[in-house]
């Protein structure tokens, strides 16, 4: 069938209709995290030019060089560092890498780097693994405070992270391991039927509303460069740089290469070549994805196939594809730009028609610029250091996440040859974040002005439409004095005036809300570096919302930017209403600079309107033959090949103090959307009853919370309580096949009002449980502390993720029972039980971060001792259900919640 004659039909598979999951590694890509701010610590040149390498901007600790330290909330996605083979091979190195106080990792760096570690590749690389350099992609989360270690000669360093509000949460090592490694090629779906091409038509193949998830694309290899690539009424782009360059688009003679990355793929089918990609690109409605061939040269034997997934409201997948010459002045080149909220997640870059003998077009430099500051938020070191490679590569190889899978030269003799380069890197596990616009540019050369040079670039974004600019509010500081600066980033860039106000203080912004309609500011501060380390708290009315710090000094081009997003509760722009701002920097360790602060207003959704479903009764506990029972605290858990458990407080009815034992229910079946339509109770309670039983030492067990570890092994973590005492301790049980929990080790940590109900959760391999506490001894308002752990064993102190107010004075902090933390479209949802106020009164908070909930609920919903399960496990996108329990219930029921 001609290719013309398909033009505007799309592929035979309904819209809507799950044909291949998207991982939920790429899922995440799909919500936008406007809390986030991406940020590279790098050794570029702090006078602009080419001269990278180690110098103490951040400092040293003993014998160790500081090469990163935040404070915050944050995420490290990425450590990359090179030197010389012979000094990497130096005995008596040692990597520290410490989160929360804690040592996630200290040892020699080669064993961290080639697998000798914890971790093992593709989260690991190597010198030869990664061409010239070590790659880290093992995640680090902390919720405080985090710094990298070296003993040595860390001679060049990147280390990217992300901080603020929701910046910890992500997959795991293990999830994004196994997300990195997977044979995602296997099983295409129906292709299309064979088709030929003339001049100027396209195969539509796939519609909105949907979300293509896989996309395969099988031709002769020498007409790669014929075909683009369109996406609703972007501009096309060539098909070779979206499939992820397996040639280099020109070639009408094959120059064809096989690889498979993390997201594409390529490889030779017999007398055909195919393509394969797995980066999800959503559709609206009716928005079209095709496939286009404007060359009047016929092609044959070309077909496609699709899968496809739901539809992603509010995000589309932004293409810029640009082919440029260096410019040969000091500058940038551009690889994307948008003013548009956004998520970037891929670039590839083809480099060629270099001079003779020539590859110092290495030397440029990636700057990236966000919500519109003139400061970069990463700064580089080299080309090849971006895509994870050094001293200019040691050849062709592909990885997951990054490479250079094409490296052609002219002659075998260096200086009469000429380079060509196809590269890629894959910001999947670290996006680059801006709630307002982006420029990514790079360098030609080490000062930009290299020439000659072609540059054939695609740059890959997701961007989306829930947010939007509506104002903005600057701000000036009394200065005490007058500095002259650069800013830290292209080679031309002038010195200019700023004033600077240096103190430890308190500075207070009046938030003059454009409108009713803000929901969210980005604060936005110009300071100096000069100095160094700065810390100061925000808070918003008195509660905290976050944190300024800057850990690097640079007295030669010291004009800096920050930025912190803060969401505004509702009523906080009401009418009348007067918030303020605090940036307080009493305690910081250096004088804290100020110059100015932008305010940028935000709006976008409001909270939402909950409702919930009639109940349904998932196990009876009624009618059992010793009597009737209840369960009251509780956790569910997929065990695998169907089954699924049930374990909380089981006690004979009425309700009494000396609960000592935890039910051992079972169900098969798909999951909570088919019990919530079931006749029946779908659990039952096992022939052994229970699954746990209080030891001698233990006056009360309640409260069990069951997680999977990073084995696949079960954790159970329990409130023990403490005789004669309004303290509570917790302990763990362990599990291999979910019938029998062995008890590992003793009390791991007590607290007070009797702290109780514990809920773990894990971001990347730090572990978080979240209890009922209150304040303190002193202070018994009512809330909720979390601790965090690297091994279940060892826990920081208690920190407070929710504070309530003088009203909820209690012994036992009962207005905050039973936390459950999940994460939803961006929001992290905290919900308690408030007994005190009623016995099935579930309040529930949201926040952007896990770490620290605003004291207003957003709802209220009728239930005791919910706990929340999505369907599928995909609480991003699955439909949600919540549990109710407790005294006089006659068992578990569920419900389903609207409107989230």
């Amino acid at each position: 069938m001609p290719l013309h004659h398909l033009l505007g039909a799309a592929l035979a598979i309904a819209p809507n209709v799950v044909s291949w999951p998207i991982s939920p590694v790429l899922s995440e890509l799909l919500t936008f995290h406007p809390g986030w701010i991406t940020r590279s610590v790098t050794t570029h040149d702090p006078a602009g030019g080419n001269a990278d390498g180690f110098r103490p901007g951040v400092g040293t600790l003993g014998q160790h060089r500081v090469l990163f330290h935040a404070r915050g909330e944050g995420r490290i996605t990425r450590i990359w560092m090179t030197a010389p083979r012979q000094e990497l091979e130096k005995a008596g190195q040692e990597l520290w890498i410490v989160l929360d106080g804690q040592t996630a990792y200290r040892g020699e760096p080669r064993d961290f780097f080639e697998g000798r570690g914890p971790w093992k590749s593709p989260l690991v690389l190597g010198v030869d693994a990664s061409s010239g350099a070590f790659t880290s992609h093992v995640p680090f989360a902390y919720s405080h405070e985090a710094r990298v270690l070296y003993r040595g000669v860390p001679l060049y360093h990147q280390i990217t992270y992300r901080e603020g509000p929701g910046s910890a949460a992500g997959p795991s090592a293990a999830a994004l391991s196994r997300f990195m490694s997977e044979d995602w090629t296997q099983n295409p779906p129906a292709w299309s039927a064979g088709i030929a091409a003339g001049k100027g038509p396209s195969l539509t193949v796939a519609t909105g509303p949907s979300t293509v998830s896989r996309l395969f694309v099988e031709l002769p290899a020498a007409r790669l460069g014929d075909l683009r690539v369109r996406i609703g009424d972007q501009p096309p782009v060539p098909a070779s740089f979206f499939f992820g360059l397996a040639s280099d688009g020109d070639a009408v003679d094959g120059g064809w290469t096989s690889f498979r990355s993390a997201l594409h793929a390529a490889w030779e089918n017999g007398a055909a070549s195919r393509l394969a990609t797995r980066l999800p690109i959503p559709l609206a409605e009716g928005e079209a994805l095709r496939i286009e061939a404007p060359s009047a040269r016929v092609i044959r034997e070309i077909r496609a196939a699709v899968d496809l997934a739901e539809a992603r409201a509010g995000v589309r997948l932004a293409a810029q594809y640009r082919d440029q010459k260096g410019p040969g002045r000091h500058t940038t080149m551009p690889m994307f730009e948008s003013d548009a909220p956004l998520k970037f997640v891929a670039l590839f870059s083809h480099l060629e028609d270099g001079p003779l003998g020539a590859r110092q077009y290495l030397e440029g430099d990636e700057m990236i610029r966000t919500d519109g500051m003139c400061s970069p938020v990463q700064h580089g070191t080299g080309t090849e250091d971006y895509f994870n490679g050094g001293w200019y590569f040691h050849g062709a190889h592909a990885n997951a996440l990054s490479g250079q899978h094409r490296f052609l030269r002219t002659d075998p003799e260096e200086r009469r040859s000429r380079f060509e380069h196809s590269l890629y890197r894959l910001h999947v596990p670290d996006p680059i974040v801006s709630r307002s616009g982006m420029r990514f540019g790079f360098e030609a050369g080490p000062t930009g002005a290299f020439t000659p040079l072609r540059v054939r670039s695609l740059g890959l974004a997701y961007e989306f439409s829930g947010v939007r600019v509506i104002d903005e509010q600057r701000v000036l500081v009394p200065t005490f004095r007058i500095q002259f600066s650069a800013v830290d980033a292209e080679r031309e860039s002038r010195k200019r005036v700023f004033p600077v106000r240096e103190r430890r203080g308190v500075t207070r912004i009046d938030v003059r809300c454009p409108s009713a309609d803000a929901r969210a500011v980005l604060l936005v501060r110009t300071y100096s570096r000069a100095r160094a380390p700065q810390e100061a708290r925000v808070r918003l009315d008195g509660r905290e919302v976050g944190r300024f710090f800057e850990s690097e000094h640079n007295t030669l081009r010291a004009l800096a930017e920050d930025a912190l997003w803060i969401d505004l509760p509702p009523g906080t722009c009401a009418p009348g209403a007067r918030p303020a701002l605090e940036i307080d920097a009493t305690a910081s360790p250096a004088p804290f600079s100020e110059s100015g602060y932008l305010l940028r207003y935000f709006t976008g959704p409001g909270a939402p309107e909950l409702a919930q479903r009639p109940r349904v009764k998932i196990l009876d506990t009624s009618a059992l033959p010793e009597g009737p029972h209840y369960v009251n605290d509780h956790s569910l858990i997929e065990l695998g090949g169907g089954r699924w458990l049930l374990t909380g407080i089981f006690h004979s009815e009425p309700q009494g103090p000396d609960e000592r034992a935890f039910v051992h229910a079972l169900a098969l079946g798909p999951g909570p959307a088919r019990w919530h339509e079931a006749s029946s109770p779908s659990f039952t309670i096992s022939p052994q009853r229970l699954a746990l039983h209080a030891e001698d030492d233990e006056p009360r067990i309640w409260a069990p919370h069951v997680v999977r570890d990073h084995d696949g092994s079960l954790v159970m973590m329990y409130h023990v309580s403490a005789r004669g005492s309004q303290r509570g301790g917790f302990r763990i049980a362990r599990s291999t096949d979910g019938t029998t929990f062995i008890r590992a080790g003793g009390i791991l940590f007590e607290d007070v009002c009797l702290a109780r109900d514990p809920m773990l959760v894990r971001f990347a391999d730090t572990w978080v449980v979240y209890y009922t506490r209150c304040l303190s001894d002193d202070h018994r308002v009512s809330g909720v502390g979390y601790r965090t752990s690297l091994d279940l064993v060892s826990w920081t102190e208690p920190s407070m993720a929710l504070t309530l107010g003088r009203d909820t004075i209690r012994h036992d902090s009962g207005f905050t029972e039973s936390p459950f933390v999940f994460e939803r479209g961006g929001w992290f949802y905290l919900t308690v039980t408030s007994y005190p106020t009623s016995w099935d009164a579930t309040n529930v908070y949201r926040s952007r971060s896990p770490f620290s909930f605003p004291s207003e609920p957003v709802a209220r919903l009728s239930a005791h001792a919910a706990e929340w399960i999505a369907e599928g496990g995909d609480f991003n996108t699955g439909r949600l259900f919540f549990t109710h329990v407790g005294g006089g219930q006659g068992g578990v029921w569920l419900q389903e919640l609207l409107g989230l």
